[in-house]
Protein backbone atom coordinates (compact mmCIF):
# COMPACT_ATOMS: atom_id res chain seq x y z
CA UNK A 1 0.00 0.00 0.00
CA UNK A 2 1.00 3.43 -1.17
CA UNK A 3 1.82 5.95 1.03
CA UNK A 4 -1.10 7.89 -0.44
CA UNK A 5 -3.45 4.91 0.89
CA UNK A 6 -1.46 4.93 4.45
CA UNK A 7 -2.83 8.88 5.08
CA UNK A 8 -6.42 8.01 3.67
CA UNK A 9 -6.90 4.79 5.98
CA UNK A 10 -5.41 6.89 9.08
CA UNK A 11 -7.04 10.39 8.88
CA UNK A 12 -11.00 10.04 9.88
CA UNK A 13 -11.43 6.25 9.42
CA UNK A 14 -11.86 5.61 13.64
CA UNK A 15 -13.86 8.66 14.70
CA UNK A 16 -16.05 9.32 11.42
CA UNK A 17 -18.84 6.92 10.84
CA UNK A 18 -19.28 9.38 7.79
CA UNK A 19 -15.61 9.12 6.19
CA UNK A 20 -15.60 7.59 2.62
CA UNK A 21 -14.15 4.10 3.71
CA UNK A 22 -17.29 3.80 6.19
CA UNK A 23 -19.75 4.91 4.44
CA UNK A 24 -18.72 2.18 1.29
CA UNK A 25 -17.99 -0.05 3.81
CA UNK A 26 -21.62 -0.23 4.49
CA UNK A 27 -22.41 0.26 0.92
CA UNK A 28 -20.23 -3.50 0.61
CA UNK A 29 -21.85 -5.43 2.92
CA UNK A 30 -25.18 -3.91 1.92
CA UNK A 31 -24.74 -5.67 -2.04
CA UNK A 32 -23.86 -2.67 -3.48
CA UNK A 33 -20.41 -3.77 -4.50
CA UNK A 34 -20.70 -7.57 -4.99
CA UNK A 35 -24.94 -8.08 -5.56
CA UNK A 36 -27.78 -9.47 -4.22
CA UNK A 37 -26.22 -12.41 -3.15
CA UNK A 38 -23.58 -10.80 -0.99
CA UNK A 39 -25.97 -8.75 0.79
CA UNK A 40 -28.07 -11.78 1.60
CA UNK A 41 -24.88 -14.07 3.01
CA UNK A 42 -24.10 -10.97 5.04
CA UNK A 43 -27.78 -11.11 6.44
CA UNK A 44 -28.22 -14.56 6.92
CA UNK A 45 -24.84 -15.08 8.77
CA UNK A 46 -25.44 -11.88 10.95
CA UNK A 47 -28.99 -13.31 11.72
CA UNK A 48 -27.82 -16.37 12.82
CA UNK A 49 -25.31 -14.65 14.68
CA UNK A 50 -26.72 -11.69 15.91
CA UNK A 51 -25.28 -12.03 19.59
CA UNK A 52 -22.47 -13.72 18.84
CA UNK A 53 -19.76 -10.73 18.92
CA UNK A 54 -16.70 -12.99 18.72
CA UNK A 55 -18.57 -14.20 15.30
CA UNK A 56 -19.28 -11.32 13.84
CA UNK A 57 -15.73 -9.45 14.65
CA UNK A 58 -14.66 -11.50 12.79
CA UNK A 59 -16.89 -11.46 9.62
CA UNK A 60 -16.83 -8.18 10.30
CA UNK A 61 -12.87 -7.96 10.05
CA UNK A 62 -12.63 -10.28 6.98
CA UNK A 63 -15.37 -8.30 4.86
CA UNK A 64 -13.94 -5.35 6.44
CA UNK A 65 -10.01 -6.40 4.65
CA UNK A 66 -12.01 -7.61 1.64
CA UNK A 67 -13.91 -4.11 1.13
CA UNK A 68 -10.25 -2.23 1.30
CA UNK A 69 -8.42 -5.06 -0.65
CA UNK A 70 -10.85 -4.54 -3.44
CA UNK A 71 -10.60 -0.51 -3.23
CA UNK A 72 -6.52 -0.35 -3.06
CA UNK A 73 -6.29 -3.12 -5.16
CA UNK A 74 -4.23 -5.14 -3.14
CA UNK A 75 -4.56 -8.55 -0.99
CA UNK A 76 -6.58 -8.58 2.30
CA UNK A 77 -3.80 -9.42 4.08
CA UNK A 78 -1.50 -6.75 3.14
CA UNK A 79 -5.02 -4.58 4.73
CA UNK A 80 -4.63 -6.51 8.02
CA UNK A 81 -0.74 -5.43 8.13
CA UNK A 82 -1.35 -2.52 7.35
CA UNK A 83 -3.96 -2.09 10.10
CA UNK A 84 -2.28 -4.02 12.61
CA UNK A 85 0.77 -1.44 11.74
CA UNK A 86 -0.61 1.48 12.06
CA UNK A 87 -3.57 1.68 14.63
CA UNK A 88 -3.54 0.40 18.37
CA UNK A 89 -5.32 -2.38 19.85
CA UNK A 90 -7.80 -0.41 21.14
CA UNK A 91 -8.29 1.98 18.15
CA UNK A 92 -8.92 -1.47 16.21
CA UNK A 93 -11.61 -2.63 18.71
CA UNK A 94 -13.36 0.05 18.98
CA UNK A 95 -13.48 0.02 14.78
CA UNK A 96 -14.08 -3.47 15.23
CA UNK A 97 -17.16 -2.42 17.35
CA UNK A 98 -18.56 -0.34 14.97
CA UNK A 99 -18.10 -2.65 11.88
CA UNK A 100 -20.07 -5.27 13.87
CA UNK A 101 -22.85 -2.47 14.68
CA UNK A 102 -22.95 -1.59 10.89
CA UNK A 103 -23.50 -5.30 10.52
CA UNK A 104 -26.13 -5.79 12.56
CA UNK A 105 -28.24 -2.79 11.05
CA UNK A 106 -28.49 -5.22 8.11
CA UNK A 107 -31.10 -6.99 10.33
CA UNK A 108 -31.54 -4.45 13.13
CA UNK A 109 -35.19 -3.65 12.27
CA UNK A 110 -36.72 -7.55 11.47
CA UNK A 111 -34.78 -8.58 14.68
CA UNK A 112 -36.91 -6.08 16.81
CA UNK A 113 -39.58 -6.67 15.04
CA UNK A 114 -39.61 -10.24 16.24
CA UNK A 115 -39.14 -9.55 19.71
Amino acid sequence: MSNRVNLELSDNILTDSNCWHRRFFRCWIDGSYNGEGHYRANCEHVRANYENDRYLRGLAISEWCQFLASEFDCAPGTVTRHMVNTFTGKQLDDLNAELVDDLRDLVRDSIEAEQ
